[in-house]
């Protein structure tokens, strides 16, 4: 028995023993080892499975030696020390003070957090900073073999290599970037956030130097953007570029980025503009500018505000500077001031009010032509039940003038309009039956509107205009169908003044109208209200439908022979043209869309689109034909094919996009892309090629490619354009950008 208690004891001791060493107030170490031993100078000698804790960290290494006397650790051989943020340092050997606040060692090898890797020939540890001498930086955790080397996707090289843990920023001396162990490029200082950083700093981001060649001369431009954290809530990007040498230009480019989170809603302005402050021979220090600006706030429970603002003091200043900005293909800028109110006398009512101001953004465009808007406001009341009856109403008023007048508006037209809604349901005969009513009460003040040659009207207008409707639906299935398809025969009977639209009206809202089944049983099939629908007709159709399957045909037949919008959507008969959709959704989806006009056997639209997924990628399909006819001659003809695909991730980070728009009838592909892009956890690739051709002669295809490279942690590079001509080389240039850390996938 005493001999089971000895060798148990025995067993303890050698597998664990607790030393507890407490010198001048300092924390607690906790030493394991497979065997502790003492030397002629009381050191603690920890040999085989050494662990030491403090402060919540931990150092493993096969031999630990405890100086008592220097309250040092020292480290002979290999070791891991983890500490309590789970970054992991190894070395081959080194020392820590007692409270590992300081250290230098060998070989040293840091894995951070997020799978970070600084390797370098010698480190050191003072405090919260990390000190490597000739190191490596990646984020990769993926090797490439190249050759006998294994290496990372990409590294940075450094003389030496600062990573503050308490700033959280990564500082390099005398950096190298290799890729595929390739030298790239070499920066004598850098200055990048740590992986570990989650909040953002001020500071400089990476410079961007582009060479500009014009014949046998060349400029160079340079720019130095800094980024300003001025709250939690506010940021300030600003980016100073400079163009010098050549004797071409002398310009400078000032890009402020503003962007600010508010409570219930947010804040951006981008002000961007051009100086000449090195041409003496200008007096005008400002050339060109353009200011856009986002606003959205919640004022309260009821009231929500938003201004959207586009500037520029020239026609494309913005196509020039920012041509990836779909503001550059708008025909006009807008100012735009909304108000909107909900919920401010039933649950359902709605208030908005605007000022909209614009301003032409293309060439040859005039803007006296464009209009202002101060202000259109409009409210609707929300529904009410009354008799059987849903009732609701919708006040609007507008002011809209020009400078001047066009051949199809008014220099100025006010308009107050109220709309009265009636509908009720009623379920009789298997039937339901819809009886629907608009009511519209306007008055309109309209100044300078051209109705004929060199003649003008002026002055005001009352008009009111009662539009009825009754519909009846009745769905059926038939007995024993497996399909589980419900039939659905409509009609419809629409009534309304036979009055036609008076000239002396200026159309402002009623001009983007198409004849499709999106509005085919609206009473006023007019988008607007400054034309009304004066159609007396009957409307019909069916629909089909089941879970997976939807179809549907319509036909309308006008008993009023100068019915407006009847004609003017390309209904020469009375009888209108058929339309009709099949739809059909499951894994992959087809949706065909016509129009059919049975007096010219003509198919004047057809519209087909195609989903289809497969275990490559996605296929999308959209056939597009249209045709029109006037006295027997087609005067419109288009027919069209969009396409793309998009792969699923191959060889487990590569994914490839081809899409593209076929001419058939100008026989060419007008316009297609290709794009390959390559994902890992630290290294990204983007290589896209563009062209867009023309048929006319005198216009050659333009192409765009485009290679970029990104890195995780660091930001982006990539080329304008690599497609050009011999004299367009003036064109290329390396850009640096942000880059999102998300877009980097997981490596396993």
């Amino acid at each position: 028995m005493i001999r089971t208690i000895l060798l148990l004891l025995k067993i303890f001791l050698i597998v664990s023993i607790l030393v507890f060493a407490k010198f001048n107030n300092a924390n607690e170490i906790l030493l394991y080892a497979d065997n502790i031993s003492y030397d002629e100078d009381e050191n603690i000698i920890a040999k085989g499975n050494a662990k030491i804790f403090q402060n919540n960290e931990l150092i493993v290494s096969d031999i630990i030696i405890f100086e008592r006397k220097n309250k040092k650790i020292i480290l002979p051989t290999n070791f891991t020390l983890k500490d309590e943020k789970n970054n992991f340092y190894s070395g081959s050997s080194g020392f820590f003070n007692q409270d590992l606040g300081y250290g230098e060692f060998k070989d040293v090898k840091i894995r951070l957090n997020d799978g970070s890797r600084i390797i370098g020939t010698s480190g050191k540890r003072d405090g919260y900073v990390d000190i490597v001498s000739k190191g490596v930086y990646s984020p990769c955790k993926s090797r490439i073999k190249i050759a006998n080397f294994i290496c990372p996707t990409w590294q940075l090289e450094g003389e030496k290599i600062l990573h503050d843990n308490k700033n959280l920023f990564l500082y390099q001396k005398h950096s190298k970037m290799r890729v595929l162990n390739t030298p790239v490029f070499y920066i004598p200082y850098i200055v990048t956030p740590s992986p570990l950083r989650k909040e953002r700093k001020s500071g400089f981001l990476n410079p961007t130097l582009s060479l500009n060649f014009f014949d046998t001369k060349t400029s160079q431009s340079t720019s130095f953007p800094y980024y300003f954290n001025l709250s939690i809530d506010k940021e300030l990007t600003f980016t100073p570029i400079i163009n010098y040498g050549g004797g071409i230009d002398s310009s400078q480019r000032f890009i402020f980025d503003y962007n600010q989170i508010l409570s219930g809603g947010n804040f951006s302005s981008d002000l961007t503009f051009d100086s000449n402050f090195e041409d003496n021979d200008n007096n005008k220090w400002l050339s060109d500018a353009s200011l856009i600006t986002n606003y959205k706030q919640n004022l309260n429970e009821n009231y929500k505000l938003s201004i959207n603002s586009a500037l520029q003091t020239s026609q494309n200043y913005i196509q020039i500077t920012d041509p990836d900005n779909d503001l550059s293909y708008k025909t006009s800028l807008s100012t735009k001031i909304k108000m909107e109110g909900f919920y401010l006398n039933k649950i359902d009512d709605y208030l908005s009010a605007n000022l909209i101001f614009y301003q032409t953004n293309q060439q040859n465009e005039d803007n006296k032509t464009t209009p202002t808007v101060l202000p259109s406001i409009s409210y609707y009341t929300g529904s009410d039940k009354i008799k059987g009856y849903q009732l609701s109403q919708n006040f609007q008023f507008y002011n809209i003038f020009r400078d001047k007048n066009t051949d199809i508006h008014a220099q100025s037209q006010q308009k107050i309009s109220q709309q009265i809604q009636l509908e009720q349901n009623i379920i009789k005969y298997n039937s339901k039956i819809s009886l629907k009513s608009e009511f519209y009460n306007q008055l309109f003040n309209t100044n300078s509107k051209l109705i004929q040659s060199d003649e003008f009207q002026s002055g005001n207008m009352y008009r009111f205009f009662p539009i009825l409707g009754i519909n009846i639906e009745t769905p059926f299935k038939f007995n024993n169908d497996k399909l589980g398809l419900i039939f659905t025969p409509y009609s419809q009977i629409v009534v309304s003044p036979g009055k036609s639209n008076s000239n002396k009206i200026s159309n402002e809202d009623s001009s983007n109208n198409t004849f499709s089944l999106a509005n085919f049983n609206s009473l006023n099939r007019y988008s607007g209200s400054d034309k009304m629908d004066n159609s007396k007709r009957v409307n019909y159709g069916i629909n089909v439908n089941n879970d997976k399957l939807k179809i549907k045909l319509s036909q309308s037949y006008e008993f009023t022979d100068n019915s407006n919008f009847h004609k003017e959507q390309g209904n020469d008969n009375n009888l209108s043209d058929l339309l009709g959709s099949v739809k059909y959704e499951n894994i992959n989806s087809i949706n065909y869309n016509f129009r059919y006009d049975f007096y010219d056997e003509l198919l004047k639209e057809q519209n087909i689109n195609t989903f289809t997924e497969t275990r490559f990628g996605n296929f999308n399909f959209s056939y597009l034909d249209l045709k029109s006819k006037v006295n027997n001659i087609i005067t419109t003809d288009k027919e069209t094919l969009n396409y793309s695909f998009g792969s699923k991730k191959f060889y487990k980070f590569s994914k490839l996009n081809i899409s593209g728009l076929y001419d058939f009838k100008k026989e060419i592909n007008t316009e297609y892309l290709i794009s390959y892009r390559y994902f890992d956890e630290c290294f990204g690739i983007n290589l896209n090629f563009s062209r867009k051709s023309y048929k006319e002669d005198n216009l050659k295809p333009q192409d765009v490619l485009t290679l970029m490279f990104s890195f995780k942690n660091v930001g982006s590079y990539r080329s304008t354009n690599l497609a050009v001509s011999e004299t367009d080389k003036q064109d290329i240039r390396w850009e640096s950008s942000e880059i999102d850390n998300e877009l980097f996938a997981d490596y396993e």
